[in-house]
């Protein structure tokens, strides 16, 4: 055996594995999922902004866990958050379907679902759930907006238009693909803004109680029992705070 040879297994046995080491990444303790949505959590330069994303800084901080966030579409996000321990999930909305499926960390907004339309098309304003029906709307997949309405009787053969996300729905609205959109109002307005469509109105229902949901912070069922309690933990002390009760109303 020649000595170079000799260097070689040398080199392989004692330094490639130190080499290897190097190269891990520490992994988080949580990994974060989410939609962007400019009401409540966007990446922005390099950054995580928006109130649910100041809420989850809070009880990350609270609790010294780590976590990646990555932003994706809402089909995308939920099914990564229902099939994937330590996986949390920004802005869901807590309904009875999914009442089961994750552990409810902390509620971070209050959002409403109403049919939206142009306010310069009055011929498509509509105000209930029938009335609906012998129109087209656009609603995202997966979303708790498509499955309430499927639930209702609405299908894609009738009468919906699914997309992966608002942005799209918008899009639809204004070139008169769909005569409605089924959504939350401010996040409309938002997005037209962000489009550079600011001047353009729409028109809704005025929102009542039963128009409201509720969106929470929530966490895959079969994660960690450690982080879930820590998680739980830091919640109930951070939603007593005067921060918390900030970003949840702003």
């Amino acid at each position: 055996m020649n000595i170079f040879f000799k260097i070689s297994i040398v080199f392989l046995c004692c330094f490639l594995p130190l080499f290897a080491l190097a190269q891990e990444t520490p992994s988080a303790d949580l990994q974060v999922v989410a939609f962007s949505n400019p009401l409540l959590q966007y990446p922005e330069n390099g950054e995580h902004k928006g109130p649910t994303n100041e809420i989850l800084k809070g009880l990350l901080k609270t609790t010294q866990l780590s976590a990646n966030i990555s932003y994706m579409p809402w089909a995308r996000a939920f099914s990564k958050a229902i099939n994937t321990p330590n996986t949390l999930i920004l802005s869901i909305l807590r309904t009875p379907e999914r009442e089961n499926s994750f552990q409810w960390i902390i509620k971070v907004s209050q959002a409403a679902r109403v049919f939206i339309s142009l306010q310069s098309k009055p011929e498509k304003y509509v105000e209930t759930m029938e009335q609906a029906k012998q129109k087209l709307i656009a609603v995202i997949l997966d979303s708790a907006a498509h499955k309430e309405l499927s639930a209702n009787g609405f299908s894609e053969q009738e009468n919906l238009y699914i997309v992966s996300n608002e942005e799209n729905m918008i899009n639809l609205l204004l070139n008169q693909r769909v005569d409605l959109i089924y959504s939350d109002p401010n996040n409309i307005e938002r997005g037209l803004l962000a489009m550079g469509k600011a001047e353009v109105k729409i028109r809704f229902k005025q929102i009542t109680p039963e128009n409201q949901r509720m969106s929470y912070i929530a966490l895959n069922k079969k994660s960690n029992k450690s982080i879930v309690k820590l998680l739980q933990k830091a919640a109930d002390q951070y939603s007593k705070t005067p921060e918390y009760e900030y970003f949840l109303n702003n």
